[in-house]
């Protein structure tokens, strides 16, 4: 597994509400399964606290990934791949 400590910005491609493929720098991946969803929200009631919506993935290739979006600045980030 490889966790990223400062998170890679990602770019999702969404069709009829279903993602369908998520780019990291200069590869693109299509996604077969959303295998996971969740949502972390800690000390909301500070400017400085976390509120993500987390995805973990598989794509066509047999690559699991987990990506999280910043839901204050609509950002969203790779967080770590399994190998």
């Amino acid at each position: 597994m490889r966790l990223f400590a400062d998170p890679p910005p990602v770019r999702l491609e969404w069709h009829e509400g279903e993602l369908r493929s998520v780019k990291v720098a200069d590869r693109r991946w299509t996604v077969v399964e959303v295998v996971r969803r969740w949502r972390v929200e800690a000390e909301w009631w500070d400017r400085g606290g976390i509120a993500r919506d987390y995805l973990t993935l598989r794509t066509a290739d047999g690559t699991l990934c987990e990506i999280f979006g910043d839901r204050r600045s609509g950002e969203w980030y790779l967080q770590r791949l399994f190998d």
